[in-house]
């Protein structure tokens, strides 16, 4: 009776202790960092700092929470690169080359938002297929326009240019992690 006591203390403890905040964050910090090592390694494009920081804001996520949580900052980043195309492209002469350019890059950024929007959906669905081709499609977005400008001989505007990085990065991280699905 005494060992059986004994016992039923001891896990009374460790469940105690195992449900504490402190754990629960250790555990959190765990899995983010876990994660983005993963994807660090199997993505050199994933920015392992970058994926940390992101992520650790949501302890105790699983990894299907990470995917969703990844995707947050796609979001205002978009929304973001889209107002500052569209801010240039009102300045730029009706007919100008760099209109045209800022013209498409504006399509290509509402469509990455609508393939976000599929994204999410789909990982809330535990999709993970159709998750990772809207991803890829988001992705691809800062890249394809810097593309119409070069395609135009010209440079992407440093207002956009400072934007694709971020954006681009996120958007790898995101995809590596749905990736692990």
């Amino acid at each position: 009776m005494a060992t059986l006591c004994g016992s039923v203390c001891f896990l009374f403890v460790i469940m105690v202790i195992a449900s504490s905040p402190a754990a629960v964050a250790a555990v959190g910090e765990d899995i983010v960092e876990e994660t983005c090592g993963q994807c660090s390694r199997s993505n050199p494009n994933v920015n392992y700092t970058l994926c940390v920081s992101s992520l650790s804001g949501y302890p105790g996520a699983d990894l299907h929470g990470l995917a969703l949580f990844s995707t947050m900052p796609l979001r205002s980043a978009l929304a973001t690169i889209a107002s500052e195309a569209r801010v240039l492209r009102d300045r730029a002469p009706p007919g100008s080359p760099p209109r045209s350019c800022l013209d498409s890059c504006l399509e290509v950024f509402r469509d990455a938002a609508y393939n976000l929007g599929n994204a999410v959906a789909a990982i809330e669905s535990w999709r993970y297929g159709d998750a990772k081709t809207a991803m890829s499609a988001t992705t691809d977005a800062p890249v394809t326009c810097e593309d119409e400008f070069k395609g135009q001989g010209m440079a992407t505007p440093p207002a956009i240019k400072a934007r694709t990085k971020p954006l681009f990065q996120h958007g790898v991280i995101s995809l590596a992690i749905i990736s692990l699905l």
